[in-house]
């Protein structure tokens, strides 16, 4: 092939190209899709004999990314700079297709993503640890936390820790999106696959190639594409909606849940079997209740961030503001934190940010109470006392059962049916 292209395993000739370098690869017009499935070309260069309009569909069909170049008339002295130009032009649109999913290219996480997980204290270092261990075991992942913790921050930052830092970080949020944009999002569809389909598009595997894929909020997905996750990851390939070409799985998977995972089991969002794939590595992220010392960082972190986005000067904060934050009660987490400090940007005036700032807009350690009593009156019984008991330490501890019942002082099953006895005489929600 031609120099400086071979290693990249992407560069094809399809039939006879007479004239050629020997080195180059020759392809079979009938072989040509499933090479292309198995190797994901980059390039693939055309022979006169072949380079029939029905080809080069059935190509763009299987390979949207891919760049169709014909090899009539080029001479072979241009074929150099006719590869390197297909080359870079798949590049571009891998990068224009990771972009408007969000992710990155290679190394533009490997400097940012490090900021991001903010923090020297205990709770966050042996979070970082524990992902630097993960990320030399080049498997499936799954990282979880409350709802607010920067939980895809967390996963770009064990992509870039890992050896596929060189290659691409594609994101797929499933917040709000329906079963079939999710199915197209992930595994991408050809042309004609379904009514609509006037074109393919490619899939976060294929965009992504030997990079890593964080499918988000895991939870919020339709049991048929956690079905589909599945069957990819137990055969170790997938399949593009409408094709029955089969594609080597050769991207990491990073899954986010933002519950417990027995906890989303138990609420029916999450596939057992799915969970048993990803039990290899789980790893939990700390609330911001158990990293408070980090509080003062993240502040900090987040008005230079709001400032630089606004476009305004960052302001000045006094010792009090700081500790008004240390103190309050972060129901929202991270995300809580960070729009608190969009706020205090916004409507900062000539003066240094304090305390009084922040008046009304935090939850305050006492309020976790709600008022409710531990005497019984007569209006109250003793159960009645129980259940305010339970259910204020389990918003003390953003809903972790586990953290919950070691404070109560009973175990975490005891716990747990009680809180099943509630839901079903309706005394709570479901969601508790």
């Amino acid at each position: 092939m031609v120099e400086g292209i071979s290693d990249q395993g992407a560069v094809f000739a399809v039939g006879h190209l007479g004239g050629l370098d020997p080195n180059w690869e020759v392809i079979d017009p009938d072989e040509i899709e499933q090479k292309l499935a198995e190797r994901g070309a980059a390039v693939v260069l055309l022979a006169p004999s072949v380079g029939t309009p029905d080809l080069k569909r059935r190509l763009a069909d299987i390979d949207p990314l891919a760049v169709l170049l014909d090899a009539d008339p080029v001479a072979p002295g241009e074929l150099r700079r006719l590869v390197v130009w297909g080359l870079a032009e798949h590049i571009s649109r891998t990068e224009r297709r990771i972009h408007r999913a969000g992710g990155a290219m290679a190394g533009e996480f490997a400097c940012r993503s490090q900021d991001e997980l903010v923090g020297g204290g205990e709770a966050m270092s042996g979070f970082r640890n524990r992902l630097r261990q993960v990320a030399e075991h080049d498997v499936a992942t799954l990282i979880h936390g409350p709802q607010g913790t920067p939980l895809a921050a967390a996963a770009r930052w064990l992509h870039v820790s890992s050896n596929r830092r060189d290659a691409a970080f594609v994101p797929v949020n499933c917040c709000g999106c329906s079963e079939s944009q999710l199915l197209v999002r992930i595994f991408g569809h050809g042309s004609g696959a379904f009514p609509g389909a006037d074109s393919a598009e490619p899939s976060a595997m294929a965009v992504a190639g030997r990079g890593s894929v964080l499918i988000h909020g895991l939870e919020h997905a339709h049991r048929s594409v956690q079905e589909r996750i599945l069957e990819m990851m137990r055969d170790g390939e997938w399949r593009s909606i409408g094709s029955h070409i089969s594609r080597p799985l050769i991207s990491r998977i990073i899954v986010t849940l933002h519950r417990a995972p027995l906890q989303a089991i138990m609420e029916g969002s999450l596939y057992r079997d799915l969970l048993d794939r990803l039990s290899g590595h789980i790893v939990r992220m700390p609330s911001l209740l158990d990293r408070s010392e980090d509080i003062p960082d993240l502040m900090s972190h987040y008005l230079t961030q709001a400032a630089a986005a606004m476009g305004r000067r960052r302001p000045t904060v006094e010792p009090d503001l700081a500790s008004a934050l240390v103190r309050a009660r972060w129901i929202g987490q991270d995300r809580e934190l960070e729009l608190v400090c969009e706020r205090l940007v916004l409507s900062a005036v000539e003066r240094n940010l304090c305390a009084a700032d922040v008046e009304g807009w935090l939850a305050q350690p006492g309020s976790r109470d709600s008022g409710e009593g531990l005497v019984c009156t007569g209006d109250k019984t003793l159960a009645d006392v129980e259940r305010s008991v339970i259910l204020a330490t389990l918003r003390a501890h953003n809903g972790h059962r586990r953290r919950s019942a070691a404070a109560l002082g009973i175990g975490v099953r005891t716990l747990g049916l009680k809180l099943r006895r509630w839901k079903d005489a309706a005394i709570v929600p479901e969601t508790v």
